[in-house]
Order: structure tokens, then sequence, then C-alpha cells
């Protein structure tokens, strides 16, 4: 749904939508009360609301979905965005996936949470699950706002900050401090000083502000989202397998991925996503998904179907199975899509 009133959804039919949905296939929420998955489902509506006026104040354009992220929006980047009021929610294939996607689209991947299992996170941090930065509504607000935010991370139950480590050695140098007498001072060790110097470890948030009361300087370094790793994911069936082999024969780069509307992720010179189907009536039902994507991505978008009487349904193309073992190049394709697209 590409909008800029996403919400002028009917609640209640969005809410039995996802309950309907959860509750049949989910045998575990059967063991739930009904009420609670009620309350669950409906706070999670309020966080992607509350994400989503954020992101539209600051004229993102969003597209709104459902799987490994929740929230797509572009301006001069593309953010994807998993909303969840519990953090421990989000599993690690989804992680893989979102990291996937993020790698090939060069966007940024991002969770916002409230909560984990063992209570709430803090404003001023930056967590991590799974490779994925994790940051809470009110800072995720901030951010969009493009306010200078700290880098303050969550490692092993500590609170760790980033910090200019070369403006911190030249003013204890030209205050001719030694290690030794600075780190007296601070109350640390002279070896944890040298540590933090020389990028080692990351100081506390205690040991910063003593730092800065005494040095008189400000050594916080502002956060900045950064872009992924490379990461694949093995295809999870032959018909995968097998279009993603074709895929790189082709020399189109490209990963497997779940918990989402489209089953590959590609690039060459611009990303492409791809949905698989046996036939056109899947892709009738997530053909507007991965349309939606598409132009959020700045990516093509297409199908491989086994079967299929259309060349493209609502200007996505559709490539059968059959025809990609007769292509030798990425040309090739990216030719046949134009021609399916016309």
């Amino acid at each position: 749904m590409l909008t800029n009133n996403i919400f002028e959804v009917d609640i209640v039919k969005k809410l039995i939508f996802v309950l309907n949905k959860y509750t049949h296939k989910h045998t575990i929420y059967k063991l739930i009360p009904f009420h609670i998955i009620k309350i669950r489902m409906f706070n999670k509506y309020l966080l992607v609301k509350r994400l989503t006026d954020t992101l539209m104040k600051n004229e993102f354009q969003l597209f709104i979905t459902q799987g490994c992220f929740d929230i797509a929006a572009r301006k001069e980047f593309v953010m994807l965005i998993k909303a969840l009021t519990n953090v421990d929610g989000f599993v690690q294939v989804q992680a893989q996936s979102l990291r996937a996607i993020s790698y090939f689209i060069s966007g940024y991947p991002l969770v916002v949470s409230e909560r984990t299992n063992h209570g709430e996170l803090n404003d001023d941090v930056i967590y991590s699950r799974f490779q994925v930065p994790v940051v809470t509504p009110e800072l995720f607000d901030n951010m969009i706002e493009e306010e200078i935010i700290p880098e303050v991370k969550a490692v092993k139950g500590k609170h760790t900050v980033v910090i200019n480590t070369v403006y911190l050695r030249k003013k204890r140098e030209e205050l001719n401090l030694s290690l030794e007498k600075l780190s007296r001072e601070v109350g640390i060790s002279k070896k944890a000083l040298y540590e933090i110097e020389n990028q080692r470890v990351n100081p506390t948030v205690d040991t910063v502000r003593r730092l800065e009361e005494l040095l008189g300087i400000d050594l916080k370094v502002p956060y900045k989202l950064e872009r992924v790793e490379k990461t694949y994911i093995e295809p999870k069936n032959e018909f995968q397998k097998k279009v993603s082999s074709e895929f790189s024969r082709l020399g189109v780069d490209n990963s497997a991925v779940t918990s989402a509307s489209f089953e590959i992720i590609g690039k060459e010179k611009t990303s492409l996503i791809t949905g698989l189907s046996n036939n056109t009536i899947k892709i009738k039902k997530v053909v507007s998904q991965v349309k939606g994507l598409s132009y959020i991505f700045f990516s093509q978008g297409m199908f491989v179907a086994k079967r299929s009487h259309e060349q493209a349904i609502y200007g996505v193309p559709i490539v059968l199975e059959s025809e990609l073992p007769e292509l030798e190049s990425s040309k090739e394709l990216n030719r046949l899509i134009r021609e399916k697209s016309e």
C-alpha cells in the first residue's frame, strides 16, 4: 500500500484480518486468550502508525507490507523498518532476509521496538539483534528529525559510547596529561584508557561523562546508520534454487529471501526483486506488493512463473521458468523484461 494516508483504513477490518490469519495458521496463538492477541495486534498497529506519522511528516515516501519488514521508506536513502512492541519477537530468519534485501537495494535495516521480555528499552541506547540495529520509537523520532544522536550501544549488559579517540588523545597531550594521570582521575586503569584511545574497546557512559568533564570537550560521535555486509540465504525449495542458479549464470548476483512478498532479491546494474509462482493466481495476489516495493527500492520488479498466459500484470513482467535457460546474459534478461513490460 503506497500512500500518504495509509491509516485511512478501517482498523477493525485490519485487526480481524491479522487475527484470523494467526489464529488459524499458528497453533500457539490458539493457546492465548483472544483479547490478549487483539491487544497485541492493536499495539503493533499503533506503533506502525506512530512511525509512519514521523516519516510522512519528514516527507518520506512509504510502502506498508508484512514479513521481515513492515515499512519501506524512501527519501535520500531507503530504510527497511521492522516494528515490534517486543523485540524478542524478531527472529533470526527475519533478520537474515532483512539484511539480504537491505544489502541488494543498498538500504538500511532497522528494528523499532519498545521492550524485551525483561523490560523496557532505553531511549538513549542503540541495541542490536542478529546484526540489525534496534531503537525505541522515541530514538527513531529523533533520528528522522535529524537530531545529533550519540552512538550509545548495549554490549554485554553495559552501555558503551563510540567516541572520537583522536580528539581524546590530542586533548590529553595538549593538557600534558599522561595516560596514568588521566586514568587515575577518571577512575579507570591505565590499560583501560590505553585500549580506549586505541579503539580496542568503547568506554562506558560514565567513563565518557568523566572524561568530558575533565577535558572540557565533547567526545561522543554522532550515530549514523550503516550499510550491511553481503548477506546470502540458501534457497528453500527447488523452484527457488533453479531460478537463483539461472540468475547467477546470467551474471545477476542474488539471494533467496523468506518472510517477504517476493522470493529472490538480486542485483546487476540495478536491483531486481523477483516473485515466484506456479501460475498467475498467486501473482495477482501479491503483484501490488512487488510493484510498490520496486518503486520504493528504485528496483525492477518481475515474476518467474511455471505457467502463465499473460506477459505482465499491472505492468510487472512475467517470465516463464522455461524461458530462463534460453537466455545467455543479463542483457538478454533485461531485454525480455522490457518486452514483456510494454
